[in-house]
């Protein structure tokens, strides 16, 4: 899945600033709802839940003995 680059439009660095100020006053619940809203524009799943990730790009290895020795 790759993220869609034209879902946004540029700012000028004034302009994110000012949005900041907003965010930062609104509740945790609707914060988390806009970022799933951005999330859905800037990947392409909208009104979609969230897609399963690909797990085939992980793998189980077993730890060096240097990162034993850290745990």
């Amino acid at each position: 899945m790759k993220m869609d680059k034209k879902a946004f439009a540029i700012q000028t660095f004034e302009e994110a600033a000012d949005h900041q100020k907003h965010y930062k006053n609104l509740p945790e619940e609707e914060k988390k709802d806009l970022f799933f809203k951005l999330m859905q524009a800037a990947y392409g799943f909208v009104g979609e839940d969230w897609p399963k990730m690909d797990k085939n790009h992980f793998e189980v290895r077993p730890l060096s003995k240097n990162e034993k020795s850290k745990t």
